[in-house]
């Protein structure tokens, strides 16, 4: 099976998190940082394909999804990168982290800092 297209619109997103994203991609930016949407709401096939095959990591470790219950079918998590340096930036991440919080959009996990979802 190919790899299902990734979703990069966050307007994909559900309203009260897509606006969380807006103001939080403001905060970044004020702070001179360059934050895009690497991936937003999900398929559930998108889901499955990560799920079963894989995925690298950016750090070439092979790694798979967690669930296929992911927050990103929902319409509830968005995964962000900065548009000049992609994952090799680990202030930005900090920042993103810290500043998500201030939303309550909370990573999945400390190995997954570019993923933010709303657990509300």
């Amino acid at each position: 099976m190919n790899e299902p297209k990734r979703n990069s619109d966050r307007h994909s997103l559900v309203p009260y998190v897509r606006d969380r994203f807006v103001i939080l991609y403001k905060r970044m930016q004020a702070k001179g940082f360059d934050p895009i949407m690497f991936e937003a709401r999900r398929s559930k096939l998108r889901q499955i394909w990560l799920y079963g095959c894989g995925r690298v990591h950016h750090l070439g470790q092979p790694k798979k999804t967690w669930t296929l219950m992911s927050k990103h079918i929902t319409g509830k998590a968005g995964d962000t990168v900065s548009k000049s340096k992609w994952w090799n930036w680990p202030e930005f991440f900090d920042a993103l982290i810290e500043e998500g919080a201030k939303l309550d959009l909370y990573p999945a996990g400390k190995s997954e800092k570019c993923h933010l979802e709303w657990r509300g």
